[in-house]
């Protein structure tokens, strides 16, 4: 592949390499997140991860219909990959 930076090929190789890394850097925190996020959270630690009042996530999430969690005895809990996948699923496209 040429670039046109004027490396030769071994220069090439190189950058692409450091380059893949620098994105694999970047991307992988991003990734784990998406993939991995299987976190039991209560209501106050899923507000505070949602940077929002426990009020505001009661209002815009716990409470609205289909929001997903999982009872504890008696307390609710919120698994972070379904509530990931809940926002996906009803985000608004206005």
């Amino acid at each position: 592949m040429d670039f046109g930076l004027n490396l030769d090929p071994n220069q090439t190789n190189s950058f692409l390499q450091k380059m893949v890394g620098k994105l694999v850097d970047a991307l992988l925190p991003v990734l784990k997140e998406r993939l991995l996020g299987d976190e039991l959270m209560t209501r106050e630690q899923l507000a505070a991860w949602l940077q929002v009042s426990t009020d505001k996530a009661d209002e815009s999430f716990i409470f609205k219909p289909g929001f997903p969690f999982y009872m504890v005895g008696t307390k609710k809990r919120y698994w972070k990959r379904a509530v990931i996948k809940w926002i996906d699923e009803n985000q608004c496209t206005k």
